[in-house]
């Protein structure tokens, strides 16, 4: 439902703001703030002043060759996620280091697991 709503309403002015704007849209993007929005466009090497519809645009055309098997599909996935499946699993990813908090006043071990985690900011 989440890719389907974004794809179906590229349409919308929010789609006219850069990208690193556009993530920050709560109708769209539920959940992704600040670090998430970075973490993500760093992982695609996407230039967060890129307009977000052409962005976006780009993913629909996206589609698995027939010839591929399933197993194939997912692997393929997997190895080069687009925009959207980062914005599901990579706020995943976090809830799964299991943490309290992610300042350094969380505590030094919860703040390394984030620390190392993180890669946009080079930590």
């Amino acid at each position: 439902q989440f890719r389907e709503n974004v794809l179906r309403n590229l349409a919308d002015k929010a789609f006219d703001r850069p990208i690193c704007e556009a993530l920050l849209d709560q109708r769209f993007f539920n959940g992704i703030g600040n670090y998430l929005r970075a973490e993500i466009l760093y992982r695609l090497k996407i230039p967060p002043f890129e307009k977000a519809r052409s962005v976006l645009e780009a993913l629909q055309q996206r589609r698995p060759s027939l010839k591929l098997t399933l197993s194939q599909k997912i692997k393929a996935k997997l190895q080069n996620p687009d925009l959207l499946e980062l914005c599901h699993s990579v706020p995943k990813e976090v809830v799964q280091l299991g943490g309290r908090g992610y300042g350094s006043e969380s505590g030094e071990e919860d703040f390394a697991a984030f620390r190392a985690w993180l890669r946009c900011y080079g930590m």
